[in-house]
């Protein structure tokens, strides 16, 4: 039973660590939406919302991930209101 408490711990003290980071990416895409969105803001929110998907999925934040990959898609389409609405729900999550 220990194992399982310690595996918990290591968990989260993983996710203190990762998290000022995510959230500086977080904040990335907040800047970006703050503006008109470019060919090259619309690669980079892609590129942090894949990124956030993948690591908040792996950390077990499913509600993130949900959002970061609807913030990725947005992205992608190039859709700033749903990148916009996307990006809250993702702050909201975290």
């Amino acid at each position: 039973m220990h194992e399982a408490a310690d595996l918990k711990r290591m968990i989260a003290a993983l996710w203190d660590d990762a998290r000022p980071r995510l959230l500086a990416r977080v904040e990335t895409l907040e800047a970006l939406i703050a503006g008109p969105l470019t060919a090259a803001d619309q690669q980079l929110a892609y590129a942090e919302a894949h990124t956030l998907t993948g690591t908040l999925g792996a950390f077990g934040r499913v509600d993130a991930s949900a959002a970061a990959r609807a913030a990725e898609q947005a992205a992608q389409d190039g859709d700033r209101a749903a990148l916009a609405a996307a990006v809250r729900a993702l702050r909201d999550a975290l």
